[in-house]
């Protein structure tokens, strides 16, 4: 896995910052950043309007600004106790998407943190979003996050990507001696609906799959006090993400792992569907989608133009 040396950490002034700061200090120990924006975004002039009509004292919205920030660094120093990264704060007014999407351009950063609350509205538009067109990777922390990797589980479908998704796994979970399980989701096509294929496709399809399975295992080098496990999962209706959510309770997952595809351009980028199903589904497990900034970026830029 490459650095991720430079982080933002996008805050909402709620209760799920504690979970998402108490996250980034766990997840900081095992990798190690150089650099932590903290970074919150007022949505609208309204909002701050009625903070300063809470506090009659402020007489502008630097004023404000200037208390928040206090605010958000008295939690940052009661949770952040185990990293030695450099520390900033910062305070924007406008759209979310918009304004994490120029920090993106302006600070250039490997990862990206974002809570992720079960449930509330909204969130699964902003996540699709930011998966689309944000070139770093991209982490988002559930309110039931638990302090530990040991166990992950990474959705696969034999590709490059792939294997460099179960590498960057592996080395996750290496300081723990835990381990790294990726699932392949398969289908038998259907030639007449309803009906099954025959017995020889079925064989046919069994035989490529153990082959694919063969190879891919052969690519992976497994750190020695690290298991890694293929599991194979008949994928018959419903979401996808259905069946892998299904893996991560009878694993007892602690973190999913997802490559995003780098495109060459935004017509195939927008074929890349899984990382954004993954991050709009309501899972209470940390999902980290790896991204090659390098490749990716030159496609940001475009967009940003556009």
């Amino acid at each position: 896995m490459k650095p991720l040396t430079n982080w933002i950490v996008c805050l909402d002034l709620t209760k799920m910052d504690e979970a998402v700061i108490g996250y980034v200090n766990f997840f900081s120990k095992l990798v190690k950043p150089h650099k932590i924006t903290f970074l919150h975004v007022i949505e609208t002039y309204d909002v701050f309007q009625d903070l300063i009509d809470d506090f009659p004292e402020l007489e502008t919205e630097e004023d404000l600004n200037e208390i928040l920030v206090k605010q958000i660094n008295t939690l940052i120093e009661s949770k952040l106790t185990d990293s030695v990264a450099e520390v900033d704060v910062v305070i924007r007014k406008g759209s979310a998407t918009n304004q994490i999407i120029k920090m993106m351009d302006n600070q250039n950063p490997d990862l990206l943190v974002l809570g992720k609350k079960a449930g509330f509205k909204g969130e699964g538009i902003l996540a699709q979003r930011i998966v689309k067109y944000v070139p770093c990777s991209i982490l988002y922390v559930p309110e039931t996050a638990r302090y530990s990797i040991e166990n992950i589980t990474v959705p696969i479908d034999f590709s490059e990507q792939a294997v460099q998704a179960v590498r960057s796994a592996l080395e996750l979970v290496k300081p723990a001696g835990g381990q790294v399980t990726a699932q392949h989701l398969f289908d038998y096509p259907k030639q007449f609906f309803p009906y099954m294929p025959d017995k020889n496709t079925i064989a046919k399809i069994d035989k490529e799959l153990a082959e694919k399975k063969k190879d891919f295992l052969n690519l992976i080098k497994t750190p020695g006090d690290t298991d890694f496990e293929i599991e194979l999962t008949l994928h018959k209706d419903g979401k996808m993400s259905d069946d892998i959510y299904d893996l991560c309770i009878s694993l007892k997952t602690d973190m999913v792992v997802v490559f995003s595809k780098a495109r060459s351009n935004m017509l195939a980028f927008m074929s890349d569907k899984l990382p954004e199903r993954m991050a709009k589904y309501n899972f209470g497990i940390p999902l980290l989608i790896l991204k090659n900034k390098e490749r990716n970026q030159k496609l940001f830029k475009t967009f940003l133009k556009s």
